[in-house]
């Protein structure tokens, strides 16, 4: 009898001690976790999306990546970006009088990140691929074949902490006289931003503008993980350029974009 009061005794002593080493392990995750929170600083943006419009349909995905590995400081940014796009417009010249297309390409650009109070802006400069496919071919028009050019490029974006959203980004390459300017406006808070846009972009073929709305989410996929997800729509007006343009024609345009930062 003596020998098994002993037993429970022990294992009673051996219950104690794994529930006080399992708090303690419990404890110390958590303590782990909310530090790794509060020293977490984001390295690397991905971000990815798609847009259509009248006759035309593209996308793209890219890295932009701190080269100090902190985007809370300034300092040297890594941009990648590839993307595919298909077209078709009308020819009279080609049987069947339509041509199908499509483009592929990207680009590689360093630049350079600051930030002044709310606001945070980048630079760029690098080098471009661009390269148009058309079926059946069609040997005289301007917009045909691959290019390489130089590329400049920035943007600029207010913070979650001011009521005011603003975002302005550009692009200009010689691969095919290639240039992009998107001005968005809106009302911010630190889940949302909603507002008017308006876009114009073109190259040697021709030109479009796009005026329409957006509406950006913000979401954390983990707690160090922060993600975005936007879509706009509106209008697009398109002029009559010469050969095609892999933006579409004129007509209602929409798409989504979606980012992650680690």
């Amino acid at each position: 009898m003596q020998t098994l009061k002993v037993a429970l005794c022990g294992l009673r002593d051996v219950l104690i001690a794994l529930v006080l080493a399992s708090a303690f392990v419990v404890s110390q995750s958590h303590l782990a976790v909310a530090q790794d929170e509060a020293e977490h600083v984001t390295s690397v943006y991905t971000f990815s999306g798609a847009d259509w419009a009248k006759n035309s349909s593209s996308y793209y995905t890219g890295a932009l990546i701190s080269l100090q590995r902190n985007f809370g400081k300034d300092g040297f940014v890594l941009r990648v970006l590839g993307q595919y796009g298909d077209f078709e417009y009308d020819e009279i010249t080609v049987p069947g009088g339509q041509v199908d297309g499509d483009m592929h390409g990207g680009d590689v650009m360093i630049g350079y990140q600051f930030t002044r109070g709310f606001v945070t802006a980048t630079i760029y400069i690098g080098v471009d691929y661009l390269d148009y496919d058309l079926s059946p071919d069609v040997p005289t028009e301007i917009i045909r074949g691959d290019e390489v050019g130089f590329k400049v490029a920035g943007d600029l974006e207010t913070s979650t902490e001011t009521p005011l959203f603003v975002s302005i980004n550009g692009s200009y390459s010689t691969a095919f006289e290639t240039y992009y300017a998107q001005l968005r406006l809106g009302y911010n808070t630190r889940r949302f931003a909603f507002g008017p846009e308006g876009a114009v972009s073109g190259d040697e073929s021709g030109d479009i503008q796009r005026l329409g709305g957006f509406a950006t989410f913000r979401f954390n996929l983990t707690p160090v993980n922060e993600s975005e997800i936007t879509v706009y729509a509106g209008h697009q007006f398109a002029d009559d350029g010469d050969g095609p343009d892999a933006s579409g024609d004129e007509g209602t345009y929409g798409g989504v974009s979606f980012s992650v930062s680690f």
